[in-house]
């Protein structure tokens, strides 16, 4: 039988486990956005327009794009626009008690400054 955890138990084991899993790592701790000045920057959450976008700048004709974006357009906003938390997963974060909240948010700071990210307000009050 699989282990069953719950999100405040998930978030807490990758927080524990972040020098030992790089997944979990912040962006801005991997790649040095800061130090390296790159040209591009593909948002998985947005990877087919993204990559449509690229092939374009660097003129590439062929590539393909049978990609799954993480999270669709909403409807009436461009995906690029919309760079705040999805509902359906607003509930989860919702469920953190303040402590680990603080120390998610804390976390990804940088993360959420650079990649243009916005923090609910509702997550901000739990987190103080």
């Amino acid at each position: 039988m699989p282990l069953q955890i719950n999100f405040t138990q998930f978030v807490t084991f990758a927080l524990l486990h972040m020098p030992q899993e790089p997944h979990w790592e912040p962006f801005t701790k991997l790649c040095s956005p800061c130090d390296i000045s790159y040209q591009y920057i593909i948002f998985l959450d947005t990877l087919t327009e993204d990559l449509q976008f690229l092939m374009s700048a660097l003129n590439i004709s062929t590539i393909n794009l049978k990609t799954r974006d993480n999270r669709g357009p909403r409807e009436g906003v461009a995906a690029s626009d919309d760079l705040t938390l999805d509902p359906d997963l607003l509930q989860y974060y919702l469920q953190l008690p303040p402590y680990l909240m603080a120390k998610v948010l804390h976390t990804y700071t940088l993360d959420i400054k650079v990649l243009g990210y916005q923090v609910p307000e509702v997550l901000d009050a739990i987190a103080t």
